[in-house]
């Protein structure tokens, strides 16, 4: 399920706010963060690929932000001379292909794709790590256990180092405007029937008393911005199974063999249900030219839509609506239970990002690379940068509980890009802590918190949903040539045609269109392929 959720799987960070001020404590760093004794006068140069949401604050530019040049300069007594390349968050995988194809890439670069790293591995394009990872990287070693054993092999072979998901109970979720409900006397939806009432309900009555013009039911952008996992999971499909690349969860294990979620009887059934939300407005009308999630962004922030599906917590998305509605409160609620009686949740496997080295960079630059990564794996230069610098952006309390100095500041400084974990690769996230760690987190930062008790729950809630409800992850290892040559073909194909059938007159006639259209792309290919696989993990559903 990499693939499905990348573009927003890193932001699930904002379960303990966006700039990490909550996250557990740990011993302070020394001055200069590293060992002086290991300084090497020879400067490696070492060139890492870092994403760039173009969310700078004004006057601040990402290559100079205050926990960059931290960076730089603590690994300098490891012979790295560290610079960073900053690639648009929503074009890296194709940029991070023509890196690959022109042999112009970073010395360290990342991907959410299982097919990307199979590909180049095949190709011969990435460098083998296994002995580099054994003799340069122990803390790694250490600290990322879990990921190695799951991911980052191919054939037998380490081409990878996987990003521990420290805090795996995160993904894809709806959300609700628990006080338009408590407006209407109503309770969050359990089913899509009773999601389709509520939204109907929404439209109706706008307890939101924003003009029934106004309200919209269910904020929706265009697709291949759109999370429908969360959605496609009360279809009855599997978000433990690998996708094809649409917004979807994975598929459907049926009859000892894999279908694509989108060929699958709650597929059909499902673009069906976007269809009816489509014509009876209760999604935007114009959600196909949301490209960049624009006015999706918008309704959410002018609180005039009631249900949304993304990665944030209730929390955050509480806090961007509250500005212009005090009493905004939303809650994550959910899975959906389909009609099978599965409730699905899509929660994260124990690895992230797969991170890479391209065999055009030389033995030096891969040595430092290794050496830089497991300097990145020690739980001081962990919380430093998802947090920022103790004494400058944080302090922690006899409670080991981290409060921010100044909010502003640490908004400014280093929120926008170490919130979502942009500069802290080797690890996504700090561990989940409980209920009375948030309580006490909340009180202790009143200018981050403006109700505690609300933040426990709306917290400790979201991440219970994935622990109670995320099937148990399945790692394919196997190559599927397949699959590396014509999903991106497939992904195109699907995102464009799954519009049409939402907004078709006849969705059924225009659904068959697609699949016929899926099938003479290879989409049957695909799903025996996937079908292999699956079969060789021992799969059993």
């Amino acid at each position: 399920m990499l693939g499905q959720w990348k573009r927003g799987v890193t932001f699930g960070l904002t379960l303990m706010l966006a700039s990490a001020v909550f996250m557990a404590g740990c011993s302070k760093l020394s001055s200069s963060g590293t060992d002086k004794s290991a300084q090497s006068d020879k400067q490696v140069k070492l060139r890492v690929m870092i994403y760039d949401r173009g969310n700078a604050p004004d006057g601040m530019k990402l290559t100079e932000a205050p926990l960059i040049k931290w960076a730089q300069q603590q690994v300098k007594p490891l012979g790295i001379d560290l610079d960073f390349v900053p690639v648009p968050r929503g074009e890296a995988e194709n940029k991070l292909n023509v890196w690959l194809a022109s042999g112009e890439a970073p010395d360290i670069i990342f991907t959410y794709e299982l097919n990307t790293l199979f590909k180049y591995a095949q190709q011969g394009g990435l460098w083998q790590l296994g002995e580099l990872l054994d003799k340069y990287g122990p803390q790694i070693v250490k600290n990322n256990q879990k990921a190695l054993e799951q991911a980052g092999n191919y054939e037998g072979k380490r081409y990878a180092i996987p990003a521990l998901r420290a805090n795996p109970a995160i993904g894809p979720a709806l959300k609700i405007r628990q006080d338009w409900l408590d407006k209407l006397g109503l309770k969050a939806p359990e089913t899509v029937d009773e999601l389709y009432r509520v939204l109907k309900t929404f439209k109706e009555k706008d307890p939101g008393n924003v003009g029934k013009d106004k309200v919209v039911p269910m904020a929706f952008p265009a697709i291949g911005k759109a999370f429908m996992y969360a959605l496609s999971g009360g279809f009855g499909i599997n978000p433990k199974l690998q996708g094809n690349g649409t917004d979807m969860f994975g598929g459907v294990w049926k009859d000892d063999r894999y279908i694509s979620a989108i060929a699958s009887e709650g597929g059909r059934e499902m673009m069906k249900f976007l269809n009816k939300l489509y014509k009876e407005e209760l999604i935007p009308r114009e959600f196909g030219t949301d490209v960049n999630s624009l006015q999706f962004n918008q309704y959410i922030a002018q609180g005039v839509t009631g249900v949304v599906e993304n990665n944030d917590s209730g929390w955050s998305l509480t806090d961007s609506t509250r500005r212009s509605v005090p009493e905004a409160r939303w809650l994550p609620f959910g899975p959906l239970r389909s009609a099978d009686g599965n409730a699905y949740a899509g929660g994260a496997a124990d690895y992230g990002m797969l991170i890479m080295l391209p065999k055009a960079s030389r033995e030096e630059q891969a040595i430092a690379a290794v050496k830089y990564l497991n300097w990145m794996a020690d739980p001081k230069i962990i919380k430093t940068l998802q947090s920022g610098i103790e004494g400058v952006h944080y302090q922690i309390d006899a409670d080991g509980i981290t409060v921010p100095i100044n909010v502003e500041k640490n908004k400014r400084e280093i929120e926008w890009y170490a919130g979502p974990g942009d500069l802290e690769i080797i690890q996504q996230g700090q561990p989940a802590q409980n209920y009375e760690y948030y309580l006490k987190a909340g009180k202790k930062n009143p200018a981050g918190v403006f109700d505690a008790e609300y933040y426990a729950k709306v917290t400790t809630q979201f991440m219970d949903m994935f622990i109670k409800n995320t099937p148990k992850t399945v790692v394919i290892t196997d190559p599927r040539p397949f699959a590396q040559k014509n999903q991106a073909a497939i992904q195109k194909f699907l995102n464009e045609s799954i519009t049409k059938v939402i907004v078709a007159a006849d969705p059924d006639k225009e659904y068959d269109i697609m699949i016929d259209g899926w099938k003479k792309l290879g989409g049957e290919e695909f799903d025996k392929e996937m079908t292999e696989a699956y079969k060789h993990a021992g799969y059993k559903p």
